[in-house]
């Protein structure tokens, strides 16, 4: 009876410890990988890229674009830049389907998979919408919270600073948008879900691990290490429910949050800039997340719209898509219209925008003109960041 009685204590601690400190654990783990990615595609490649997803998203809307509504999208100035290939052979198009086969598997071998959040109107209206923007503003600014936010501020890129400064008043004024039309109007039809029969979860699991596994085999080599750590993020994703969104929109206001999410973004940024920082000063030649192509005004510009399209979803760019895996409909309209509507949208535009915005400052890294000391602007970063979580976390407490 003792022997029981200690184990559920000890489970019980357990419980409370990860309830507290499991977002963290986690996030540190999404850091880790994000730079043991860097170091795979390093020492088998010789390539050593940092890594981001919405390059690959916006070739896979431009395949189905071209394929379904007008083949000359190819020829924009936009994929010329960035041309459509067949998946199976370009990296960034197959981490961008790990992380959907990552959420489906996390969710499947969980028995957690359900088919949920049916919009009502108003809350399909906020998916497109904020989906649209989604797209169109990291397309723009040729990166998302992760190439431009994440990986931008682990490479210490110029980028990184020029789209922070528009996204988070981005969501800011999007964060305000939901809550004057969206917040009291949009949610699902219904609160149930639909979940596959218990008897077949297990079968659906092996099924989805079997496809990641034929598409590893089909994809060349390099793409195939791509799959599989997309997969790998998409499954820490769907564990630990890391959103920047979520983490964002603790800045915008205390009532979406105390400033836990905001901090778990702090970690993973923390552990994948020190991790591209011991590469860098070993002299590893790392090509780093600078958002080439882009001038800095159209980089902020990009954030500014990228940052309201979070305020208004709720979601970034890569919780929507393990959400989507999971079987979240409303994350699945996102994501749709990310890929599909704002990204082949914004690749009509994009000639336009490169015309009339003139490009101050090079696409640069602060180690390019500081040496091992460009990891500072990164460090003060962070401090700033640990700052505004804990003013959050005392203004959450004093709303509750």
């Amino acid at each position: 009876m003792r022997l029981v009685e200690r184990v559920q204590q000890v489970l019980k601690a357990r419980g409370v410890f990860w309830g507290r400190y499991g977002l963290y654990i986690y996030a540190l783990i999404f850091g880790a990988v994000s730079i043991a990615l860097t170091y795979s595609d390093l020492v088998f490649f010789g390539r050593g890229s940092i890594w981001g997803i919405t390059t690959g998203e916006s070739k896979l809307g431009g395949i189905v674009w071209a394929s379904v509504i007008d083949p000359g999208i190819a020829a924009t100035q936009y994929y010329k830049e960035f041309p459509l290939v067949n998946p199976l052979s370009d990296p960034a198009q197959m981490i961008v389907i790990g992380i959907l086969l990552g959420g489906v598997i996390a969710s499947l071998a969980l028995g957690e998979f359900s088919l949920k959040h049916l919009p009502n109107t108003w809350m399909l209206i906020q998916a497109l919408l904020g989906g649209f923007l989604l797209g169109y503003g990291s397309r723009l600014a040729l990166g998302c919270n992760i190439g431009n936010f994440l990986s931008a501020w682990a490479s210490a890129g110029l980028n990184a600073v020029s789209f922070t400064l528009g996204m988070i008043p981005g969501v800011f004024i999007g964060s305000k948008i939901f809550e004057k039309i969206f917040l009291f109007r949009a949610g699902p039809i219904t609160t149930r879900s639909l979940a596959p029969p218990p008897n077949l979860k297990i079968p659906l699991t092996i099924l989805a691990a079997l496809l990641a596994v034929l598409l590893a085999l089909y994809s060349q080599p390099r793409a195939s290490l791509f799959l599989a750590f997309g997969i790998v993020f998409g499954v820490i994703g769907y564990l630990s429910k890391l959103c920047w969104a979520t983490g964002l929109r603790e800045i915008a206001s205390p009532i979406w949050g105390s400033g836990k999410m905001l901090k778990a973004v702090l970690i993973a940024i923390a552990i994948y800039a020190i991790g591209v920082w011991i590469l860098y000063i070993e002299g590893a030649p790392l090509s780093l997340a600078l958002a080439k192509g882009a001038g800095q005004l159209q980089i902020f510009i990009g954030g500014v719209i990228f940052g309201i399209g979070m305020g208004i979803a709720g979601t970034c760019i890569f919780s929507s898509e393990w959400r989507a895996g999971s079987g979240s409909i409303y994350s699945m309209v996102v994501l749709a219209s990310t890929i599909l509507i704002g990204m082949p949208v914004l690749a009509y535009h994009y000639q336009w925008w490169k015309s009339i915005l003139p490009q101050p400052l090079p696409n640069m890294s602060f180690y390019s003109i500081m040496g091992p000391l460009g990891i500072l602007p990164t460090l003060a970063f962070l401090l700033i960041l640990i700052l505004i979580a804990h003013i959050a976390h005392r203004a959450y407490s004093r709303t509750g």
